[in-house]
């Protein structure tokens, strides 16, 4: 009676190791993406934040009653309020984008303006981190007659 013996091997062979490595390539790959993504829309958000955040400085300002006071009359106490002409004509009497962040600065809080006062190295393109990680900056434009002072988030 001939016995043959059967060798039973254990292990990978060397196209299944390299369907396995080829398989979890393309799976890292895929996590290592939705990860750089996720980074580039969170820095996207903060961003857009920040923009609303120097837009609703800057209404606070144009609508706020220390800037609204011009004259206070000592004699009856009564104060003559400034129009909105000559808070455009304040406004706009800075040219600089940074100048005008600075003209509304006591409206953001302490670790947002000093973040952007610490990151903008251009007087006329307002930065951030997140702003420079999305390769774009916030300018504040001339206040046009007859609209709202504008805080635009540019492109680079």
């Amino acid at each position: 009676m001939n016995t043959h013996f059967r060798h039973s091997r254990s292990g990978f062979t060397l196209v299944e190791a390299l369907v396995t490595i080829a398989i979890l390539s393309i799976m890292a790959g895929v996590l290592i993406s939705a990860f750089s993504s996720a980074t580039t829309d969170t820095s996207r958000t903060i961003a857009r934040q920040q923009q609303a955040a120097i837009q609703n400085a800057v209404n606070a300002w144009v609508n706020g009653d220390t800037n609204r006071v011009n004259v206070i009359n000592a004699a009856t106490g009564s104060a003559k309020l400034r129009t909105v002409e000559e808070i455009r004509t304040d406004y706009n009497s800075r040219t600089t984008s940074l100048a005008r962040l600075n003209l509304v600065a006591s409206y953001l809080d302490d670790p947002t303006k000093n973040h952007f006062f610490n990151t903008t190295t251009n007087s006329d393109k307002i930065k951030s981190e997140a702003l420079t990680a999305t390769k774009q900056y916030i300018t504040l434009p001339t206040w046009a007659s007859g609209s709202y002072p504008q805080v635009l988030l540019t492109a680079e």
